[in-house]
């Protein structure tokens, strides 16, 4: 019983830390897209952001987008 406990935290703890690191990884990629000022480098943290979008669970995508829709910075030249 007290095995089964234990198990079930550290689920819900490794479960918490997968959540917390692709949302961390999309503000950092936003971050970094907003830094960046050479357009082949932008062009490239955008796939990479794509592809961490496409990776992500369903709930995970609408907190994900909602960063990405206050933070990232599109300059239209």
């Amino acid at each position: 019983m007290k095995l089964r406990k234990i198990l079930a935290m550290l689920t819900i703890a490794g479960a918490l830390s997968l959540f917390a690191d692709g949302i961390s990884n999309v503000d950092a990629l936003v971050d970094q897209i907003n830094k960046t000022t050479d357009v082949k480098e932008k062009s490239a943290l955008m796939k990479k952001l794509n592809t961490e979008l496409s990776v992500m669970d369903k709930k995970d995508v609408s907190k994900a987008k909602e960063i990405i829709d206050s933070k990232l910075k599109i300059n239209s030249k």
